[in-house]
Formats: C-alpha cells, sequence, structure tokens
C-alpha cells in the first residue's frame, strides 16, 4: 500500500501519520484517525458501519465498544474543519463514508467570500482573544468573604449567611454556570494538613443549598501530604470528587497531575496528565499535554501563563480506557470532550508551604493542590 494517498484538497501520508493540504500546512494526526480516514478515503464509495470502522481502527489489545467511533469522527472532523476540510460524510442510519467534492461555477467566488470572511474573522477575534487573556490576567482576583471563606472575582454569587464553618477550616468555593467546586483545608498551627475537593454538576437555574455542600466536606485522615524536600522535579497534584446536584446517583473522581521540571529562573516544562472515572463510563479515560509554565510576577497573588506545546501539536491528547454507557450521567466527558485552548492563565492562593488553591481560565475550574517530589 501506498504511503501517500491523494483525497481532493489534500494529502494523507500514512506512516508519518499527517495530512498536507493544498496550502501545504500539515495536520497530525493519532493512529486511530489516521486509520479512520485511510479506510474512507480509499474506498470513496462504500458505506462503512460504526462496527467495520472500529475493527478497522482500533488496536485489538485495546477494548473498547463500537460507540467511541462517533466520538473519534466528531474530534477528528472538529481538527480537519478548522483547515477547511471536510472529507468524511454521515450516511443517516447506516455509517459513514468519504464526502464527495462539490464543485460549481460559483465555488470560485463562494471560496473567495469564505476566505475574506474568514480573515475578517480573524482580524476581529483573534486580536481580542489575545488580550482577553491580559485583560483576566489584571482583573482577577481572589477575594475573601470572611476569615473561613474565600472566591474568586470570576464566580457567580453564592448565599454564605448560615453556614456552620468549622474554626481551623478555610473553605475555597467557586460557583459556576455549570458547576460549583468546594474546596477546603484543614488547618493545623496556619498548616495545611488535610485537603479536600469536589466539583458539583449543575444546571444555571438549579437551587444551591450551600449549608449541605459544606457539611459534606470531609477529610481522610489517613491523607500524607507528601511535600517538596528537593529542588528537583516535582509534582502537583490534585483529587476530585465529582457530584451532581441534579442527580444523586452520580458519582466520579478526577486526578490531575503536573510533573514539573524547572527550565531556569522563570519557566518550567510540564508533563499534564487528566483521569476521570465516573458513573456515565466504564472504566477511565484521561488527557495528556506537554506545557511550558511561566511565572508572571504579581503583588496579590500568583499567576502562571501555561502554554501548549506538545510535540504532535494535540491539543489534548485523550487515552480512552472504556466506553461510555449512560450518556447522561458523564457530565466531565461532555464537558472536557470540547475544544480546547492553546494557552490559559492559572492563579494560585498559597495556602501554606507547597500548598495552594488554583484557578485556570480555560474551564474557570479551581481545586487545592500539592506540591510533592
Amino acid at each position: 500500500m501506498s504511503n501517500k494517498i491523494k483525497f481532493h484538497n489534500f494529502t494523507l501520508l500514512i506512516n508519518e501519520k499527517k495530512i498536507i493540504t493544498k496550502s501545504n500546512k500539515e495536520i497530525k494526526l493519532n493512529s486511530v484517525e489516521r486509520n479512520i480516514l485511510s479506510l474512507l478515503i480509499q474506498n470513496p464509495t462504500v458505506i462503512f458501519t460504526k462496527e467495520e470502522i472500529h475493527n478497522h481502527s482500533w488496536c485489538k489489545e485495546i477494548k473498547c465498544h463500537s460507540s467511541v467511533v462517533p466520538q473519534a469522527i466528531s474530534l477528528l472532523r472538529k481538527k480537519l474543519s478548522m483547515h477547511g476540510l471536510e472529507p468524511i460524510e454521515t450516511v443517516k442510519g447506516k455509517g459513514y463514508k468519504a464526502a464527495h467534492l462539490v464543485q460549481d461555477q460559483s465555488m470560485g467566488m463562494y471560496s473567495a467570500l469564505v476566505l475574506f470572511l474568514s480573515i475578517i474573522s480573524i482580524l476581529i477575534l483573534e486580536y481580542p482573544v489575545s488580550n482577553l487573556g491580559n485583560e483576566k490576567l489584571t482583573s482577577f482576583k481572589f477575594k475573601k468573604i470572611n476569615n473561613n471563606i474565600v472566591t474568586t472575582s470570576a464566580s457567580n454569587k453564592f448565599d454564605t449567611s448560615k453556614l456552620k464553618l468549622e474554626d481551623n477550616v478555610k473553605y475555597f468555593i467557586n460557583n459556576q454556570n455549570n458547576f460549583i467546586s468546594i474546596s477546603a483545608c484543614k488547618l493545623k498551627n496556619n498548616i495545611c494538613t488535610n485537603v479536600y475537593n469536589a466539583i458539583y454538576f449543575k444546571k444555571e437555574s438549579t437551587p444551591i443549598k450551600m449549608a449541605d455542600l459544606i457539611s459534606n466536606v470531609k477529610f481522610d485522615d489517613d491523607m500524607d501530604l507528601l511535600l517538596v524536600k528537593k529542588d528537583k522535579l516535582t509534582s502537583l497534584s490534585a483529587e476530585i470528587q465529582l457530584r451532581s446536584l441534579n442527580n444523586k446517583k452520580y458519582n466520579g473522581e478526577l486526578f490531575i497531575n503536573f510533573d514539573l521540571e524547572k527550565t531556569n529562573n522563570n519557566a518550567y516544562f510540564s508533563k499534564k496528565t487528566t483521569y476521570i472515572k465516573e458513573s456515565g463510563y466504564s472504566g477511565g479515560f484521561g488527557y495528556a499535554s506537554v506545557n511550558k509554565i511561566t511565572p508572571i510576577k504579581n503583588k496579590n497573588h500568583h499567576k502562571y501563563l501555561i502554554k501548549k506545546i506538545d510535540d504532535d501539536n494535540l491539543l489534548s491528547l485523550r487515552f480512552q480506557f472504556g466506553m461510555v454507557k449512560n450518556s447522561k450521567m458523564t457530565y466531565a466527558y461532555n464537558l472536557l470532550s470540547g475544544p480546547r485552548e492553546k494557552q490559559s492563565y492559572s492563579y494560585s492562593y498559597p495556602i501554606s508551604k507547597n500548598i495552594s488553591y488554583y484557578f485556570n481560565d480555560e474551564m474557570n475550574i479551581s481545586y487545592i493542590a500539592y506540591k510533592h517530589t
């Protein structure tokens, strides 16, 4: 089989796992995406079922259901559509096939119009996006509600009037439209000895009973915070419970790890892994990325610019060790399956040595994490 397959307005390089567009743009693919695309475009008149695509595109060692096929194709379409490529057609009730390249007399004018609008969109949207990070950077604040509660300027309002708080516990609350996060630290002599993180998914209109959420804060007495001993390779870790205000049967766990390596006085390289288990997913799934983290000096709190620098140019490399079994109970999966930004800002609120509360503006997620060797 030839390594090079030409199809309409791009060329697929099988061995290199990449696409070269007519304008000489390079698009990296993972193995599954390469396999799906090569199957369809080499058989342009054939309609393939989910099962046929699954059997061809996934290694036999990876046990997963054919339900992963639509998800994989959706992500592949998003990646290619950014470059004006639409090579996959859905045949309702049957499966998928290679799409026809439609050409007519108006195509030249249409393409010119699309190009013009695209350029205008970039000029209008991309410049403000770059400034949006700066705007968030200067306007973001951690807000102290009282001696026990800290929130963020990005949080929606919430009622704290009837809360029963532990004197030796500091609470961190971040209320967003589709979730509310509750984090807490148990303090002993102003040192954080135990950590709690929870995210409650919700609808924007869902009433929040803050007293119930605060009463759910429980600390693991067996937790041993292994802190940094040497200024070499360190990790930043967080464990977050997942719950839903609209579905009491739902539960899950989210694990976040950054392996940090200091490159100089001003930057770090980081390998980030995220792993999730939840009720609607049989097994678990995760994401991996390589980032450059640059600290930004500020007198009020620590700020970090996080830039994804993956060699394979994937914004988020997803690993699946299972399958979706109930899409109504995959809140984290649905939230994290969307497109990801190439850069984001994180803000940290120091609690005690090597332990901080972090807020990231990519999805407005927040949690307490600690550094350890």
